[in-house]
């Protein structure tokens, strides 16, 4: 799969939707997973077009078609999951100042794979926004996506705040920037990080029975 790579990265960069179509029919549809699908050739594709960005190899123009192009395929190939209220509730946003919300919009497909009740926030999420919308909606987990060193204060800021509101609720954090960096405030029971989408589907798994419980005695009391 990861052969696809090059090929991958080279028709969202022309933002060729229809070629892009074809190649994901012709050589990915049926042959893999989704989350395989999203951690070896959309992720590695991602991360080539921002390297390609960092080095002005590309311009900011034709990253955001990349990414355009890229968002409308995974719009088609998503499958849609009925979910009731008897399922756990989950808050994505990426931090504020974070424009790059691509691999939060991957992670929310893998909560919604796992039944997850979901709202996602999108990029560039102001800590207040953020806060609001858990204090009304009270999910069992938010996750969270950093990938610049410049959001490291707003994102200590909105865990702090977040966990004002919500003692009890568990956070979840991911991005490229913590696969560089060993944050020391995360270092908490309540805190959980992750390098890819298969350690947060993992994850979601491993605790799956644990969420249900939260919903259970919610529902009862």
């Amino acid at each position: 799969m990861k052969q696809l790579v090059p090929t991958f990265t080279k028709t969202i960069l022309k933002g060729d939707v229809q070629a892009l179509s074809e190649l994901y029919t012709s050589s990915i549809q049926g042959s893999t997973d989704s989350l395989t699908f999203y951690e070896s050739v959309v992720r590695p594709s991602m991360y080539r077009i921002g390297d390609l960005w960092e080095k002005n190899q590309i311009t900011v123009a034709e990253e955001h078609l990349a990414t355009a192009t890229l968002k409308y395929l995974l719009a088609s190939v998503y499958t849609p999951y009925e979910v009731s209220e008897r399922r756990p509730k989950g808050l994505l946003f990426c931090i504020e100042g974070e424009q790059h919300s691509l691999g939060l919009e991957l992670a929310n497909e893998v909560f919604k794979e796992q039944h997850w009740n979901t709202r996602y926030l999108g990029a560039n999420v102001p800590i207040r926004d953020a806060v609001t919308f858990v204090k009304a909606w009270r999910p069992q987990a938010v996750a969270i996506s950093i990938g610049m060193t410049t959001t490291i204060q707003q994102l200590k800021e909105c865990l702090e705040e977040i966990e004002k509101v919500q003692p009890d609720i568990k956070i979840l954090v991911g991005g490229r920037l913590i696969s560089h960096y060993k944050l020391e405030f995360l270092k908490k029971d309540s805190i959980k990080t992750f390098y890819d989408l298969r350690e947060l589907n993992e994850y979601l798994e491993e605790h799956a029975d644990q969420f249900l419980a939260l919903i259970e005695e919610k529902i009862s009391n």
